[in-house]
């Protein structure tokens, strides 16, 4: 991010304040010249893009321009686990686009019941739970894409 000025009035005075690096945990700002390193809570995003899209090159033996953010490690990525020890998992029978979820996070679901219904190929398929338990986490919500085999549903046994 370009650094960015800007003037704040706090209180009837007026502080110069310039916005330097800036990620999803810490900014740089500098008030009236002296520097501060601030901790930032609960932006509501996994990351901040430091990279602006770039149109893709045209022509033959081109190759795209490597940005920092390309050269990062893929550990900033955002982690959907594939399964937990003790549980099992309801995952997608084929690709295609969550339309509707008739379930939330805490429910307890029973073998064969309705859980989402995924459109693929102009058509809407039922997805149905194949075990019981309680549901511990929806992995899509509605409107998202999704790959054969990608988990979408991930079930706590219950006790009973």
């Amino acid at each position: 991010m370009k650094e960015k000025e800007i003037i704040l009035d706090i209180k009837g005075r007026d502080y110069k304040v310039k916005i330097g690096r800036f990620s999803a945990e810490e900014a740089e700002i500098t008030v009236d010249g002296t520097t501060y390193y601030v901790g930032l809570k609960d932006l509501g995003v996994e990351t901040v893009s430091e990279v602006k899209p770039q149109p893709a090159p045209r022509g033959a033996g081109t190759t795209a321009p490597q940005t920092a953010a390309a050269k990062k490690p893929a550990a900033a990525a955002l982690h959907r686990p594939k399964a937990i020890a003790d549980g099992s998992t309801i995952t997608a029978p084929l690709p295609g686009l969550i339309t509707k979820i008739f379930i939330k996070e805490g429910d307890v679901i029973e073998p064969g019941q309705k859980v989402l219904m995924l459109e693929a190929m102009k058509m809407e398929n039922e997805v149905n739970a194949d075990k019981g338990g309680m549901v511990i986490n929806i992995s899509h919500p509605e409107g998202t894409s999704v790959n054969q085999g990608d988990v979408l549903i991930m079930l706590k046994p219950v006790e009973g």
